[in-house]
């Protein structure tokens, strides 16, 4: 899923641990020290590293105080609860998934909303014992039209290749993944019921029925030469019409099943105690996203799932907690439709608790995705936990924000933070792998805690409502240092102090809010204050559940934001103005502070939050006044305004002897990390970190430079940004290219130019519905590297919760997947040498919030082929002088292209213009002028 990712610390060394297959019990004194106890020899599923992982507290419980809150309160372990994950399918063979801490049952349900495993089925008649499916024979079918009620076999195939690449989608573990799998259906006494080979021998006399999962609890997997199955699938069946629909249930990417396991794994590969966040909890798994496309969810995908869930719940008089460990970018933030979708369905059901990760395209601002900026669910954030940090840890103890959380801006999110990385449970093909990292693991760990927390409720026979879960959660979150509430949200979760505070009975009012003019549930001026007199800003707030208007006492937590004493708010909004202190402003940086809205139960908490950030660009041309200390997972940011067409580079250096490395990103206007590849790291000494920026993908705006420091540090860190002193133009006309080099200067600059041929490119206007969309092109054998981009208005983006970028060969294997993140998302591919002409298709997958709007939309696609040294010509062109603030125009002649261009391809060159030492270039698609028969 694409909340998922981010770079884990490496973990430190511990002392050794039991051999492999021994099982372990482990017991905690009242001093917290730990016993060990060996309770006799296993299977293979408990393994030293496993063993390691808890010992060294790798499922980090101790960070939000589940340890200590299980050993008062060890009923409510989410016994009781129900927990749906709407993820990317989730393995049910995985040891810790099967059973909960009281011995019941763990999985309910596992069914598929994404259509990643449909198996379209055809009706087939045998021919005596024996079955033809796909060109191969099945034995042992007599028996199936026995059982079978009206004797009529359905019989269909799975294509590995669909499934994606190796190891996931080598489903029967032979080491390929082109293989076609045969799947026989028919209609028993008891329902539809699958037969598949899944030992390999021909034939399905030894085989066991699978029934839909829901009914029967049936798993089954494929395996080879005995070993286990890599993959454990199982079968949703619909009937239509008398005729059976299937669709096989798997996880194909590990993400869904990793996050299960925080969320309510208990005895994880065998490893007595070893448990997720709510062990006692029960779980559905919903499938929304499809792995082999990167994980992307499909048209309706999430809403679905999430009725789904619902009813569910309901119709076995559950609680439930959902987790959605997932999140693409805003492009408009307050206007997402699956954002309004998902605040209306939890308006009508206000026992549900949701919780969605936050992203991980930090540590910018305004990087927040969607669904996470909705209202009401809780969105989370992500740490290091303590667990995974050196001892001694740094000057700060606890936990340290982890820098790929995103941030807030315009939306007053994340809620709260929680540990963002974890040792959990995944499929057989992805053991090894088992340390996973990002905000896709912080989400489900605050499932469990509103686990734990309504089970508490249940058990003492109280209401569930879901806003004061979370409520409960943040007013007793603790503040990380160095961290604003655009990072954090009000800190670190800690189950515990939530359960007191829910246990005291608090009533705050809720409150919606609304920033007027800069923001959607939070304002932001990305420029500084446009004037002196640009001071005010205004909120709307609105209480609708309030018979009467209530008065909340205003407190601000900075001395340059300041509100009234107090406000009155009701069921009519009511227009609050903030004032800002423009003095307050004269360096450049990020300033963030909040209004808090207190009732009279001041233990209660602040009822609202009116959270304001300030962002004062940097005017400085090259290297920043320094070094800047950067904290440990601190964070230093420098903004800088970029102009379309001028291109740019910015440097980080960390001086000798300051500290440690620190990681650096670079984000377009508005939080979009930099298209090209946003991050980076630079360590002390020579070893810098660059970004060069093309004047063609050069945005005009604000762009976001961000150094992240280490968890195991403090560093320091020179910013050097250096800026075209001319903005490059190009287009092709019948003289060659007509090159226009504006100064953006207030000096002479002189100028030496150049054209390089370097591939070519072929532009689409392409559109489309809620279905799939291919371009088929041909990639001649010269071309050492692909580059596609896909360019929509932002204006269309809100409607989707995905947008799919695949490049495929003919014969159906993914040869690279990016999911569109906004409304601009580039996939780039390197060809392995040697490689032939060939046909290759680019595949367009849209994601739709719901399908009962429209579906319709446009984008412009560019395919970009790229030839290595050997096949690029350069031909100089004249030299250039160009007075302050004036524009030159010159013609660069075509050289002579050394590549054959395929059909719909044009040239495409690079101008390279040398300034100084400099040398800036700008990308440029070099088609035939309009009404242009030849060169």
């Amino acid at each position: 899923m694409p909340a998922c990712g981010g770079k884990n610390p490496t973990p430190a060394n511990v002392d050794p641990v039991p051999a492999p297959g021994t099982s372990v019990a482990v017991t905690q004194g009242a001093d917290s020290t730990l016993a060990i106890r060996m309770v006799g020899t296993v299977g293979s599923s408990v393994d030293s590293a496993s063993v390691t992982a808890f010992l060294r507290g790798w499922m980090p419980l101790k960070s939000t105080g589940v340890d200590g809150f299980l050993r008062v309160h060890h009923t409510f372990d989410g016994r009781g609860v129900l927990i749906a994950v709407l993820d990317g399918g989730i393995d049910a063979g995985i040891p810790g998934l099967a059973t909960t801490s009281t011995g019941d049952r763990k999985i309910l349900d596992l069914r598929d909303f994404s259509g990643e495993g449909a198996v379209p089925l055809a009706r087939t008649e045998p021919a005596g014992d024996s079955i033809r499916v796909a060109g191969h024979w099945l034995r042992g079918v007599r028996r199936l039209a026995a059982i079978s009620t009206g004797g009529v076999i359905w019989t269909g195939t799975v294509s590995e290749a669909a499934w994606g690449n190796a190891p996931a989608a080598d489903v029967n573990g032979n080491g390929e993944a082109d293989d076609t799998l045969a799947i026989v259906v028919c209609k028993a006494s008891d329902g539809w019921v699958l037969y598949a080979d899944t030992d390999g021998d021909g034939s399905l006399a030894n085989e066991k029925p699978v029934h839909d999962f829901l009914t029967g609890r049936d798993t089954f997997g494929w395996s080879t030469a005995g070993r286990p199955s890599p993959l454990t699938l199982a079968a949703n069946f619909r009937e239509v019409k008398g005729a059976p629909e299937l669709d096989l249930f798997f996880d194909g990417d590990a993400h869904g099943s990793h996050v299960t396991g925080i969320a309510a794994g208990h005895d994880l590969y065998g490893v007595r105690g070893f448990d997720g966040v709510a062990p006692g909890a029960q779980v559905i798994a919903l499938k929304i996203a499809r792995n082999a496309e990167g994980g992307i969810s499909t048209s309706g995908s999430m809403l679905s799932a999430l009725r789904y869930a619902i009813g569910f719940a309901r119709s076995r008089r559950l609680p439930l907690v959902i987790n959605m460990s997932y999140g693409v970018g805003n492009e408009q933030e307050g206007t997402a439709r699956i954002d309004h979708l998902i605040d209306s369905v939890l308006a009508a059901n206000p026992s549900v608790v949701f919780t969605i990760a936050a992203s991980n395209d930090g540590p910018a601002v305004s990087t927040l995705g969607f669904p996470g900026s909705a209202v009401r669910p809780i969105t989370v954030g992500a740490t290091y936990p303590a667990s995974f940090l050196p001892a001694p840890p740094p000057r700060q103890s606890g936990e340290l924000l982890a820098y790929f959380s995103s941030r807030g801006g315009e939306v007053a999110k994340p809620d709260l933070v929680a540990p963002g990385i974890a040792w959990s449970s995944v499929p057989r093909w992805n053991r090894g792998d088992e340390q996973k990292g990002g905000t896709s693991m912080a989400s489900p760990h605050v499932a469990g805690l509103a686990a734990l927390l309504i089970s508490g409720l249940v058990q003492d026979k109280r209401a569930i409502e879901g806003r004061l879960i979370k409520q409960a959660l943040m007013v007793t979150a603790a503040p990380l240092a160095v961290q604003t509430a655009i990072d954090q949200g009000t800190g670190l979760a800690n189950v515990g102090r939530a359960w007191v505070w829910l246990a005291a009975g608090h009533q705050p009012p809720e409150v919606t809010v609304a920033a007027q003019d800069h923001g959607a549930t939070a304002a932001i001026r990305w420029n500084g204050l446009s004037s002196p007199a640009d001071t005010i800003q205004r909120f709307t707030l609105t209480a609708p559940a309030l018979g009467e208007a209530m008065s909340f006492r205003l407190q601000s937590d900075a001395p340059w934001l300041s509100a009234p004493a107090t406000v009155s708010v009701g069921r009519q909004p009511v227009s609050l103005a903030l004032s800002y202190h423009a003095s307050a402003f004269a360096a450049p940086g990020v300033y963030t502070a909040t209004i808090s809205g207190w009732t009279a139960d001041s233990d209660a908490g602040p009822a609202f939050r009116l959270v304001n950030t300030i962002v004062v660009p940097s005017r400085i041309e090259g290297a920043v006044p320094g070094p800047i200390t950067v904290p440990a997972s601190g964070q230093s940011r420098l903004f800088f305004a970029a102009d379309s067409g001028r291109p740019f580079a910015i440097l980080f250096k960390v001086p000798s002897g300051s500290g440690q490395p620190v990681n650096v990103f670079l984000h377009e206007p508005g939080g979009q990390p930099f298209r090209d590849g946003n991050a980076n790291q630079a360590a002390p000494g020579d070893d810098a970190a660059v970004f060069a920026v093309d004047g063609r993908d050069v945005v005009t705006g604000l762009y976001q430079a961000t150094a992240a420091g280490s968890p195991y540090g403090p560093s320091q860190v020179v910013f050097d940004v250096e800026r075209s002193p001319v903005a490059i133009h190009a287009l092709r006309q019948k003289g060659g290219v007509s090159v226009s080099l504006e100064n953006m200067t207030t000096n002479a600059v002189s100028a030496r130019t150049a054209l390089a041929l370097i591939g070519a490119e072929r532009g689409i206007s392409q559109s489309g519905h809620a279905g799939v969309e291919r371009i088929p092109f041909v990639v001649p054998a010269w071309v050492t590297h692909i580059g596609i981009d896909i360019r929509m208005d932002p204006a269309q983006w809100p409607r989707f919760t995905d947008f799919g970028l695949t490049l495929m060969d003919t014969a159906g294997h993914r040869l690279a997947t990016e999911p569109v993140n906004y409304a601009l998302g580039r996939l780039t591919f390197d060809r392995p040498a040697g490689s032939k002409s060939e046909p290759l298709v680019v595949v367009l997958t849209p994601g739709f919030a719901d399908t009962t709007g429209d579906t319709r939309w446009t984008a412009d696609a560019s395919i970009r082929l790229y030839a290595d040294s050997t096949n690029t010509v350069f031909q100089d062109g004249p030299n250039a002088n160009i007075g302050p603030g004036t524009t030159t125009e010159l013609t660069i002649p075509i050289p002579d292209s050394r590549i054959t261009l395929g059909e719909g391809f044009a040239p495409l060159g690079i101008v390279v213009v040398e300034t100084g030492e400099h040398a800036w270039t700008r990308e440029v698609p070099l088609p035939l002028p309009a009404g242009t028969l030849s060169p």
